[in-house]
């Protein structure tokens, strides 16, 4: 009897630590990140999408295939647009929090920046895209640079780097 009471013990403690460990804990994310730029459903409706393809015009596209080259990382945005121009669309990312913890103290939002050379589908997230995406830290400083199917540039920073 000692023993069936322990084996069902250890399979009733056993299943409690696999289901904690399973589900993830409840996860609050603000979604008022204004970015002052246009967002991807206002820059899609400009388009004729999914029509016809998007493809940019020669004169954009030299500038930012030109001056990509010339980001430094803790760019602030003005300094980007300086050399790239005004990006297609953003996307502002407010902090996540543990619905646990207190709410952060700092609101500031991350900036994701959309330069798009070409696109055929609706899909934000394509990965059949040509463009550059830059991530811009709560600070509004470039910690991320992105190409995407442009083989002659060069990433530069990486995700992690704008906790």
């Amino acid at each position: 009897m000692k023993r069936i009471a322990f084996v069902i013990l250890l399979v009733a403690a056993t299943r409690c630590i696999l289901e904690a460990q399973a589900s993830a804990p409840p996860v609050v994310v603000r979604h008022n990140c204004a970015t002052g730029l246009p967002r991807f459903e206002e820059w899609f409706e400009r388009t004729g999408l999914p029509h016809e393809p998007y493809v940019v015009t020669d004169k954009r596209k030299q500038q930012m295939l030109d001056n990509y080259p010339r980001l430094k990382l803790q760019m602030s945005l003005e300094d980007v647009e300086k050399l790239l121009g005004k990006p297609d669309f953003a996307t502002g990312i407010s902090a996540a929090h543990l619905a646990t913890a207190p709410e952060p103290t700092d609101k500031r939002c991350k900036d994701q920046l959309a330069y798009i050379v070409k696109k055929k589908h609706e899909n934000m997230t394509d990965m059949e895209d040509v463009a550059i995406y830059l991530f811009l830290s709560r600070d509004g400083r470039l910690y991320w640079a992105a190409p995407q199917n442009l083989p002659s540039l060069k990433q530069l920073g990486s995700p992690t780097e704008g906790k």
